[in-house]
Formats: C-alpha cells, sequence, structure tokens
C-alpha cells in the first residue's frame, strides 16, 4: 500500500494533478493546487436590441383652399370696417349698404346686417333688435339668391349661425320699407326674421342665400 493516501493503485492510475509522466504541472508561483477546476467557456451577455421611439410629429394642417364652393367668416368690430371681399347682401332705407355677418348673443350664433356706415351690425333676438360691435362678415362672392317660404331652405344654402340647442339658422333676406334687409331664416319657426327699427319682425316669404 502506497502512503500517498490513495490505497491500493493498478496500473494507469490517475492521480488528480499529475501529468501522464507523474509530475505534476507547473502553477504560477510554483503552487500545486488540490483541486483543478476546467475553464467553462464564457457565456456572452446578453444585449438587448437598441430602440429609441419614434419622434412625435404633430398633425399638419393644411389651410383652407378657397374654392368656388367655399367661403370665410372674418372677425371685424364695429369700426374695424369690412374687407374687400365681404359680400353685400342689401341696402338700408338710406341707401346704407348693407353686408352679411353674424354675431354672438344669448348662446346663439345669429346672421347679422352690418352696415359699415354705421359703424355697427344687427341682429334679431327674442322679439328685438339687437346692436353689436364685435361681428363677423362673410367673404368670398361665389352665391346667389333664391326665393322659398315657410321655413325651408334648399340644398345649398348657407348657414350663418346655431342656436343654443343646435338648430342651424340660414342667411335670408326680404324687402321692407324700402329696403332689402338680411336677417335670419329659422326653419323650426316657419319664418324669415330680420332686425329693423328696434323690433324682430318675421316674413313667411323671402330670399335664401346659396353657395354657386
Amino acid at each position: 500500500m502506497s502512503g500517498s493516501g490513495y490505497g491500493f493503485r493498478p496500473p494507469g492510475f490517475y492521480v488528480p494533478g499529475q501529468q501522464g509522466n507523474g509530475e505534476y504541472p507547473q502553477y504560477p508561483h510554483n503552487s500545486t493546487p488540490n483541486h483543478y477546476y476546467p475553464q467553462l467557456p464564457q457565456v456572452p451577455q446578453y444585449q438587448p436590441p437598441s430602440y429609441s421611439p419614434p419622434q412625435y410629429m404633430p398633425p399638419q394642417h393644411a389651410a383652407p383652399v378657397i374654392s368656388p364652393t367655399s367661403y370665410q367668416w372674418i372677425d371685424t368690430t364695429a369700426y374695424g370696417g369690412v374687407p374687400p371681399t365681404a359680400f353685400r347682401g342689401g341696402v338700408d332705407i338710406d341707401g346704407h349698404p348693407i353686408y352679411v355677418g353674424r354675431a354672438f348673443h344669448a348662446g346663439d350664433w345669429i346672421p347679422a346686417k352690418v352696415i359699415p356706415g354705421k359703424h355697427v351690425a344687427y341682429i334679431c333676438h327674442n322679439g328685438r333688435e339687437h346692436a353689436k360691435d364685435r361681428f363677423q362678415v362673410l367673404c368670398e362672392q361665389h352665391f346667389h339668391w333664391l326665393p322659398d317660404y315657410g321655413g325651408r331652405v334648399p340644398y345649398g344654402a348657407v348657414e350663418g349661425g346655431r342656436t343654443s340647442s343646435g338648430e342651424p339658422l340660414y342667411i335670408g333676406r326680404v324687402h321692407h320699407q324700402g329696403s332689402h334687409t338680411v336677417g335670419k331664416i329659422h326653419p323650426s319657426h316657419g319664418v324669415c326674421y330680420i332686425p329693423f327699427d328696434g323690433k324682430e319682425v318675421s316674413y313667411r316669404n323671402y330670399e335664401v342665400l346659396l353657395r354657386r
């Protein structure tokens, strides 16, 4: 029996740490390790794919294209005048031109008669005429008038406003006491109302403004 601690060793017996010739391999610092651990292959560290979110691009809003069937409402004031393309809708009893406009009143957008020569716009509401110093003017010249009655409006009628409940109001006009006056067609009431001399005057027969 050998005193090496391994007991009986048959021929070819391999002592851990020995080379084939029975000698121990030389390690750094001339040390002979008690155990030899084989080197495992290094597993590459997982690298997630690089990702950066796409840059946010706000939606692009194109400017409206003015065509023969389109129109614009332009903000102005009593002393701001009207644009050159403002649409003339009638004439007052004293000869002042009346332009088509609209103004906000009591929760409604209401068609208005705009009289630049008097620095005012008028709307009618709840039986009365109301003066407005801030309003909008209808612009572009692609319109025509068509007779109608009873609150009816044909296809292509220009919507000039809405009530607070959402009912559309349309641009109308009538002959009244020597004037050709712009007003609002209220379909559910079956009439066209005009502001005149402090009052709201109703007409069952009227003209409707249409897009060409």
